[in-house]
């Protein structure tokens, strides 16, 4: 048996399917696992149209740019993404798929002439995935709740004891100075209960946003726990920086990486939020990075290798270790991405890289 033909049992005997495209005609072959995977019979016919007819009209676009990605000759050559397919009978499957381009020197420039790659049914573990995310939403939920009825408790006290000094006051311009600092407690609430209910009022999917009042949003939040904790904040929050995101979920990635840059800080330190414009230089599109840093403890080369992980934890019975792992698979679902440094006593960095916008002129 041929080593090609060793390889490609092995590969049908781990499910796993196998294409080669001849370009620049696009000719696409592919093994019987491939084409089943695509929801066809394994001797149906299966050219690249076919592919790309099959993928989720709500993926095709993600999955095109990955491919011309790939193609680029500027580029790794490397591809790997996970999308979804729609099989003839409407059944929605997903795939997991890698390749890697191959060039050659043309008249002086460097070609794409072959892509080669695989492809996995990944619906169960998109599944368990999903379960895992569902799981990670509720448990930050129940932090939010937790944080919220913290933050609400404060001014809340501060009413009542106002409230007291008011009913034994006999000075008028006294208890009108409580009055006022009762309502701007009060106010306090109001602004608390508002800035929640935005975590779970946004629409679903992409929308354009400035980034400046998401940011914002997080740190009000955060603002009880960040006056006790001897932390100075600084922020560098332009506004008028658009970015496409599905609001809610990104508000929840800040907020994740807020809170765990405070837990890095038990005695105090900087906490630094930063939003800076750029250009893609791979494809020129305007980008936005936003930084969440802290001068914390830091994480160790070992810690770092193994952070965006799930499961994964140094916080013992107080982490579950999905925090980062749910962070990150938001961001690249929306085609966003995430990079983290850190250094042990010195503290760590978080960047991520958005998709910039216009804003959307209301009528």
């Amino acid at each position: 048996m041929k080593i090609e033909e060793t390889l490609q049992l092995a590969a049908e005997t781990a499910g796993v399917g196998t294409w080669h495209l001849t370009l620049p005609e696009n000719e696409l072959r592919s093994s019987p696992r491939c084409r089943e995977i695509f929801g066809l019979s394994a001797d149906a016919a299966f050219r690249y149209e076919d592919f790309l007819s099959a993928v989720h009209p709500d993926d095709r676009a993600l999955v095109e740019a990955m491919v011309e990605h790939a193609l680029d000759p500027k580029g790794t050559g490397l591809y790997e993404l996970d999308y979804r397919v729609l099989y003839p009978d409407g059944t929605v499957r997903w795939v997991g798929g890698k390749g890697k381009a191959f060039f050659e020197e043309q008249n002086g420039q460097r070609v794409a002439t072959r892509f080669i790659g695989t492809v996995l049914d990944r619906t169960e573990r998109r599944k368990i995935q999903d379960a895992l995310i569902e799981a990670e939403k509720l448990a930050v939920t129940g932090r939010l709740a937790a944080s919220i009825a913290h933050e609400i408790r404060n001014p809340v006290d501060a009413v009542m004891s106002l409230l007291y000094l008011i009913r034994s006051e006999s000075s008028e311009t006294k208890r009108s100075e409580y009055i006022e600092q009762a309502e701007g407690e009060l106010s306090r609430v109001a602004e608390i209960a508002t800035n929640t209910l935005r975590f779970y009022q946004d629409p679903a999917g992409l929308t354009t946003f400035d980034l400046a009042d998401l940011a914002d949003t997080v740190l009000n939040l955060f603002r009880g726990r960040i006056s006790t904790s001897r932390v100075k904040v600084q922020a560098e929050l332009p506004r008028g920086v658009f970015v496409s995101a599905p609001q809610g979920e990104l508000r929840q990635v800040v907020a994740n990486l807020v809170g765990n840059a405070l837990d890095a800080m038990p005695t105090g330190g900087r906490l630094i939020l930063r939003i800076r414009k750029f250009v893609n230089s791979r494809t020129g599109k305007q980008c936005v990075r936003l930084t969440v840093a802290d001068t914390g403890i830091g994480m160790s080369p070992e810690v770092l290798a193994r952070v965006f992980e799930a499961f994964y934890t140094t916080k013992g019975a107080a982490g579950n270790g999905l925090g980062l792992w749910l962070s990150l698979e938001i961001l690249k679902r929306c085609g966003s991405s995430m990079q983290v440094r850190s250094a042990v006593g010195r503290g760590t960095v978080f960047e991520l890289s958005l998709e910039g916008a216009e804003p959307k002129i209301r009528s």
